[in-house]
């Protein structure tokens, strides 16, 4: 697809872009609606489109690079097998959430729904320098995510949904670089693992996935509340000890760390979604004062939150005016 931004790009750069043979191409596929993308921006280390993305079952090669969904609108039911672990992944798919995709891994996947997606590939090479040069690691450990909630992640998808929709001389290849960076740091901070020993792998694991659900459930419901660990242990039978190895192993992180980002994604679809004064989100999340949740917020996201609800009610507005789109189906 050219743009009017396109032309402007030199010919060398276009060379080094990162194009979609790179990628599943899955917004090109017969059953599914190309809505925009970056061919032509000459963006080197990140590809992204926007699809209407409908049901499919079959099997995802690996692409040798990462992708981030971002599901804009319309919820879909996800079921996910691969190689590694026959028990499949099983979870619903709904707006402002993400999938991830790991670079060398093929998948068996089932999508029932249709939504419209914000596919994001980041190129190997730069998740693979972030890794090392961030974080000091030579391995990246990135497992297949569903419904994944991420504040942070959330603005950075929308940063690039907003170049990808009105390119400007400011969304260059160097700044959209900037962002892609941004992204990997994000991917591999919050969404990988440290050792193949933190993946779930004995004969029980269909009863460490249970007591997981029934904690993450719990969690939930009760993000308004005073919780401790002891309350949350109780609700999976075991003790604090086998309540922290049980988010090690699942979450890579401590229960404290997940009760915070739980907290922080519920204020954010409730900053996004309502009008509701930002002292009752405050505490209709578990923040024991304004100022508290204001400084947690920004920490975690990067804006306060009257901020970023002016930056998702700007990128509503975006979105409403560039696309047409199609009803949510259930």
């Amino acid at each position: 697809m050219q743009t009017p931004y396109s032309s402007t790009v030199p010919t060398e750069t276009l060379e080094h872009e990162f194009d979609v043979q790179q990628t599943h191409s899955i917004e090109r596929w017969n059953q599914n609606k190309l809505i925009v993308q970056s061919e032509g921006r000459g963006w080197p280390n990140l590809y992204a489109a926007v699809a209407t993305v409908n049901s499919w079952s079959g099997t995802l090669n690996p692409t040798g690079h990462y992708c981030i969904g971002f599901c804009l609108r319309g919820p879909a039911q996800l079921r996910v097998s691969v190689a590694a672990n026959p028990v499949a992944q099983e979870a619903t798919l709904s707006p402002r959430q993400f999938l991830i995709i790991p670079a060398d891994e093929s998948s068996q996947w089932n999508r029932r729904g249709s939504s419209e997606m914000l596919m994001l590939y980041l190129k190997k090479e730069l998740v693979e320098a972030v890794n090392k040069n961030v974080f000091g690691r030579t391995q990246v450990n990135v497992a297949i995510r569903l419904g994944a909630t991420d504040p942070l992640l959330e603005q950075l998808a929308l940063a690039i949904l907003e170049a990808l929709q009105h390119p400007t001389p400011v969304t260059t290849p160097a700044f959209v670089d900037t962002l892609a960076w941004t992204l990997a740091t994000q991917l591999l901070k919050a969404h990988s693992f440290n050792t193949a020993q933190d993946q779930p792998t004995s004969p029980c694991y269909e009863n460490f996935r249970s007591s997981m659900a029934r904690v993450q459930d719990f969690i939930d419901r009760s993000l308004g509340e005073d919780l401790s660990l002891e309350v949350i242990a109780s609700q999976a039978n075991m003790s604090v000890s086998g309540l922290k190895r049980l988010f090690q192993r699942h979450h890579a992180t401590s229960p404290h760390q997940y009760l915070f980002e739980r907290r922080i994604a519920k204020a954010a679809r409730v900053l996004a979604e309502t009008e509701l004064p930002i002292a009752e989100v405050a505490l209709e999340t578990g923040f024991s004062s304004q100022s508290h949740f204001a400084t947690a917020f920004k920490k975690k996201v990067g804006l306060s939150p009257k901020a970023y609800r002016h930056a998702r009610s700007t990128a509503g507005q975006l979105a409403s005016a560039s696309f047409s789109v199609q009803p949510t189906l259930a």
